[in-house]
């Protein structure tokens, strides 16, 4: 596990002394016997911080390559939105093998290409800060009603990624997510022995290959 965004290896951020992320929460789908959900809590999760190491990953890559018409080590603005894209992805994809991991559940193969991300939360925009016209000296109930005013705002729901990368999103931002159609087995110890290395060769992004439509995401 790492714990800093510089040089991002493909393995999940924690932010624990022990080497995993909080706020994982795995369930598995009545009926079945290796069908599970699992939702992560982006805060308690820190995947800000995730994104953050990925997203600098990508660009730091993509920098190396050369495009027409732009100068070496610059990055076309039109793709940056597909990189946002890939890398709230990525982070949601390792993030739910990771919480899998936790919970001594061993991923099928190719699962992690069959999970089905969706109801993304993300906290809104901060709205600019007015011009104040003078100084005024503020009182007690002055300064508890803005304490109350500036208490963290509420998430805000959508469907998909592209929704949430709309509505603002950036990586470096956190999100929280459900995964659905997560397929993997319980195991009975407590080693995810033959699992998938979180980060190692599984990811579906081809980073040669950056036109590819972020709506499919």
């Amino acid at each position: 596990m790492s714990d800093a965004p510089e040089g991002w290896n493909g393995e999940v951020v924690s932010n624990t002394s022990g080497g995993k992320i909080r706020g994982c929460t795995v369930e598995k789908v009545e009926g079945t016997a290796t069908e599970w959900t699992i939702q992560i809590d982006g805060k308690e999760a820190d995947l800000g911080k995730f994104s953050e190491a990925i997203y600098r990953k990508y660009t730091a890559d993509a920098k190396q390559q050369s495009f027409q018409g732009f100068r070496p080590g610059t990055i076309p603005p039109h793709l940056l939105g597909t990189y946002a894209a890939f890398t709230m992805d990525e982070c949601a994809r390792e993030a739910t093998l990771e919480a899998m991991q936790q919970n001594n559940v061993r991923p099928f193969e190719d699962a992690r290409a069959e999970f089905k991300i969706e109801s993304i939360s993300i906290f809104p925009r901060k709205k600019g800060a007015k011009k104040k016209k003078g100084k005024r000296k503020k009182t007690t109930k002055t300064i508890e009603v803005e304490a109350a005013v500036e208490e963290e705002p509420k998430w805000i729901t959508f469907e998909t990624m592209k929704e949430a990368i709309d509505a603002g999103w950036k990586p470096g931002q956190t999100f929280s997510f459900i995964a659905r159609n997560v397929k993997g087995q319980k195991l009975l110890d407590q080693s995810v022995v033959g699992a998938k290395a979180i980060g190692a060769g599984g990811s579906s992004i081809d980073l040669n290959n950056m036109m590819v439509d972020s709506n499919d995401l």
